[in-house]
C-alpha cells in the first residue's frame, strides 16, 4: 500500500469526523473550486447531483462526464412500456400537438398532474374540437406511472423534435447561497501521525483510485507526492459555514416510474425490444447504481497544511509553480478572486500550504451517496437518515479530530 493511499484514507476518516458525516455514504469530491455566481452557476451546482458517483471514497469530479443521471434516466424510460398505449399526438393531430408542446414549454414548473385541466383550457381557445379527447388522454395517462413519466419528460424537457433540453433540480444556486449563509461553522484538526487509515467498513470499501497527488492533476505515486505523504502532516481546517443540502430532481424525474423499474428485474414494465435492461441499469455493471443525495458545501474556508519533510530547492520551485492547480486535500484552484493558495518553506525546507476561499462563495467538499435501491425507497433506512441529517447537522456545529 502506498503512503499516499494511507494518507488519503486517513484524511477521509478525519474529514467525515470533522464535518459530522458518515462512512456509510460520504464521498470526497476533487477538485473543490468555488462556484461563483453568474449564468453558469445553476448548471454547475446541479451537475453535482446529476453526476452518477463511482464506487470510490474519493472521486475526481468532471461536470461534462458521460455517466449522468438525466441522460441515463432518459435512456431508462425509453426501455419501459406503459400498461396502456395512449397516443396523444395521434388523437389531437400532429399540428395541434406541436403547438401544444410549444405552449407547455413556455409555462414554468409544469407537472403531469396539471395536464388534463391545462390542456382543456388551452384547447378551448386553440383547438376546441380536440379539447375533450386530449384532456381524457392525459387523465388516463396519470393512472400509469410509466406513461406519466414518459409524457412529462417528452413535453417539458424535450424540443418538438425530441431533442433534450436543460435539466433542473428543485433547489437552485440562489437557494444554496441563502441556506449556506445561515448554516453553522465547522473547524477541526488532523494529524497524519495519529490518523486512522482503516476504511474497510466504509460504503465503498478501501479507496484505491480517484485521488490526485500533492497538487491538482498530479499523480499520487510521483516522487514528490510520496515524499509529502510519508512526512508528518498536520491540517488546521475552519469554515465560516458548512451546509448539507438535500435536493430533488425537477419535473423531468418521476420517482414512481423508476421505482417500478427497479422492483421488476424482468418482464413488465421492461420492453423485450430494448437493449437497455435491469442488469445494465441497476446491476453490478449498470449505469445507475449510485446517486448523489446530499451535497456538502462550505464557504469562507481556511486550510493550513504543514509537512515536516525537507524539500530541496528544485522541489520547492516545482511545488510553488504548481499552486494554480490547488493542493491537497481540496485542490481548490488559485482563482485570485474566489480562492487563493500559498506555499512557503522555512530554512529547514519544511513546507506550509495555506488555502482560503472568500465568504459567501460555495465550495463543494463532498456528496452523500445512495445506492439505487435506497434512492428509489426499496431500502429506505439510510435514505431517510441522509435526508434527516441536514437537520441534525445544524445541532452539531463543531468537531475536533
Amino acid at each position: 500500500m502506498s503512503d499516499f493511499l494511507d494518507l488519503q484514507n486517513g484524511w477521509y476518516n478525519g474529514l467525515i469526523q470533522g464535518l459530522g458525516q458518515s462512512q456509510d455514504s460520504f464521498q470526497i469530491i476533487q477538485p473543490a473550486p468555488p462556484i461563483a455566481s453568474g449564468t453558469a452557476a445553476n448548471p454547475t451546482f446541479w451537475a453535482y447531483y446529476n453526476n452518477i458517483p463511482p464506487k470510490t471514497l474519493t472521486a475526481q469530479f468532471v461536470a461534462s462526464g458521460g455517466n449522468q443521471f438525466y441522460n441515463n434516466y432518459r435512456g431508462l424510460l425509453s426501455a419501459l412500456t406503459p400498461t396502456r398505449q395512449i397516443d396523444v399526438k395521434a388523437d389531437i393531430g400532429a399540428e395541434n400537438y406541436a403547438e401544444w408542446h410549444a405552449y407547455v414549454r413556455t409555462q414554468p414548473g409544469v407537472t403531469m398532474n396539471q395536464m388534463p385541466t391545462m390542456f382543456r383550457n388551452w384547447a378551448m381557445f386553440n383547438a376546441p374540437e380536440v379539447a375533450n379527447i386530449g384532456s381524457s388522454d392525459y387523465a388516463a395517462i396519470l393512472l400509469d406511472p410509466i406513461a406519466t413519466a414518459q409524457n412529462e419528460l417528452a413535453l417539458v424537457y424535450t424540443t418538438e423534435k425530441g431533442l433534450p433540453v436543460a435539466f433542473d433540480w428543485q433547489l437552485n444556486y440562489a437557494d444554496l447561497v441563502t441556506q449556506l449563509a445561515s448554516s453553522p461553522s465547522r473547524s477541526f484538526n488532523f494529524n497524519s501521525g495519529t490518523m486512522n487509515k482503516n476504511v474497510s467498513s466504509s460504503w465503498a470499501g478501501s479507496s484505491k483510485s480517484g485521488f490526485f497527488g500533492l497538487w491538482g492533476g498530479s499523480s499520487s505515486s510521483s516522487s514528490l507526492s510520496e515524499q509529502f505523504a510519508s512526512s508528518n502532516i498536520t491540517v488546521e481546517a475552519s469554515f465560516e459555514h458548512v451546509l448539507v443540502l438535500a435536493n430533488t430532481p425537477g419535473a423531468w424525474y418521476y420517482s414512481s416510474a423508476m421505482g417500478l423499474a427497479f422492483a421488476n428485474q424482468t418482464g413488465n414494465p421492461w420492453s423485450d425490444k430494448s437493449s437497455i435492461n435491469w442488469n445494465n441499469t441497476f446491476g453490478p455493471n449498470g449505469n445507475m447504481q449510485y446517486f448523489g443525495a446530499n451535497v456538502i458545501v462550505a464557504s469562507g474556508m481556511s486550510i493550513t497544511v504543514t509537512s515536516d519533510s525537507k524539500y530541496s530547492s528544485l522541489d520547492q520551485q516545482t511545488i510553488t509553480s504548481s499552486g494554480s492547480s490547488g493542493f491537497w486535500p481540496f485542490y481548490s484552484g488559485d482563482s485570485g478572486s474566489s480562492s487563493t493558495n500559498r506555499v512557503e518553506f522555512n530554512q529547514e525546507g519544511h513546507m506550509t500550504i495555506t488555502t482560503s476561499s472568500i465568504p459567501g462563495v460555495p465550495v463543494v467538499l463532498g456528496v452523500n451517496v445512495l445506492s439505487a435501491g435506497e434512492f428509489v425507497g426499496h431500502s429506505s433506512s439510510l435514505g431517510i437518515s441522509l435526508f434527516e441529517s441536514a437537520r441534525a447537522f445544524v445541532a452539531d456545529s463543531l468537531a475536533t479530530v
